[in-house]
């Protein structure tokens, strides 16, 4: 494998949008909003007593009765959310439903999305199908694990190696993995003054069970370690990358000239 490392411009990855669904055999013919209220919240970096209100849908929304769109056998209601940096946000957020008695709540049957974007034209979707928990007290859900990155390609394994570029948006504040041109994770960071803080690091499912998580963290690390800054972890992934490597504890600690 071969590592290269990139510094385009650009601007970070923010909450642009959402959507619940429903999956409702009658949704074509559905006019009335759904028995439903749901919010996404989560605690912020360097703020975590107090949750933020990511996303949400009431049933008492009138604003846009028409909002709510009947969509081969289930309906999609549109999230109201806040333009939320990605990188500001913890490894978990609690995902909150509440629904009339003729809603069944059931594994699957309900799914929520949000859409992360840049100004550079790159997305990431996070999605997933709610259990159970999601209904009443609430669902932990995990942040990372659940993202796509939008529009990846995936590139069938072969026995040659790959070339692995290492991508640094660093107005965006993320490393960007590519396999053979191709995108294949991120890690994300938050920089404030000399301070930097990684949050995520997100490895696109089709990816996934080849080992570059970790070529990803260690690319990222070995960049990191070039500037004077100090370094927290809150990323569960680098956090077993720190454990195995102990090579790379240095990173963690007092800046480096």
């Amino acid at each position: 494998m071969t590592d290269q490392i990139v510094r385009p411009d650009g601007t970070g990855f923010h909450l642009a949008g959402g959507e619940l669904s429903v999956t409702d055999p009658d949704a074509r013919t559905a006019h009335s909003t759904p028995p439903v209220d749901v919010s996404v919240t989560a605690g912020l970096f360097g703020n975590a007593d107090v949750d933020l209100t990511l996303a949400s849908w009431s049933r008492t929304r009138t604003d846009d009765p028409d909002s709510v769109q009947p969509e081969e056998g289930r309906l999609v209601l549109p999230l109201r959310t806040q333009p939320v940096m990605l990188n500001s946000l913890p490894s978990k957020v609690r995902v909150q439903l509440r629904t009339g008695a003729d809603h069944h709540e059931t594994d699957g049957a309900w799914q929520l999305a949000l859409h992360f974007r840049n100004q550079a034209g790159s997305s990431l979707t996070w999605h997933a199908d709610l259990p159970l928990e999601a209904f009443g007290a609430g669902w932990l859900a995990p942040l990372a694990d659940l993202l796509t990155i939008d529009d990846a390609q995936a590139v069938a394994q072969s026995s040659s190696s790959p070339t692995l570029t290492l991508v640094h948006h660093a107005d965006d504040e993320y490393y960007e993995l590519l396999v053979d041109g191709q995108q294949a994770g991120l890690l994300v960071y938050h920089l404030i003054g000399s301070h930097l803080s990684i949050t995520h690091t997100v490895i696109e499912p089709t990816y996934r069970g080849r080992g570059l998580s970790w070529e990803l963290v260690g690319r990222a690390l070995d960049d990191i370690r070039t500037r004077s800054v100090t370094v927290s972890n809150y990323c569960a992934v680098v956090s077993r990358f720190l454990g195995k490597n102990p090579q790379y504890a240095d990173v963690l600690g007092a800046p480096r000239p």
